[in-house]
């Protein structure tokens, strides 16, 4: 299984795809933006579940397939 990965990379890959850090409340950082569904991910020591990078590609990749869509 792989292991925890650094928030530092994750918010850099969601700012990059238009989303921004919204809010912070305890450990969970919410990320917001235009046309995109809000994301939830909980930060610990500055490090990130693997699970949450998935969700975070499956976000990115939805995001492509619908701007390719309206480009057509």
């Amino acid at each position: 299984m792989p292991s925890d990965i650094p928030f530092s990379k994750l918010k850099k890959d969601l700012e990059a795809h238009g989303w921004s850090l919204a809010r912070i409340k305890g450990s969970h950082h919410y990320f917001t933006g235009p046309g995109r569904m809000p994301i939830s991910i909980p930060v610990h020591k500055g490090k990130v579940k693997y699970g949450y990078k998935r969700q975070i590609d499956k976000a990115i990749r939805s995001l492509n397939r619908q701007e390719d869509s309206s480009q057509d």
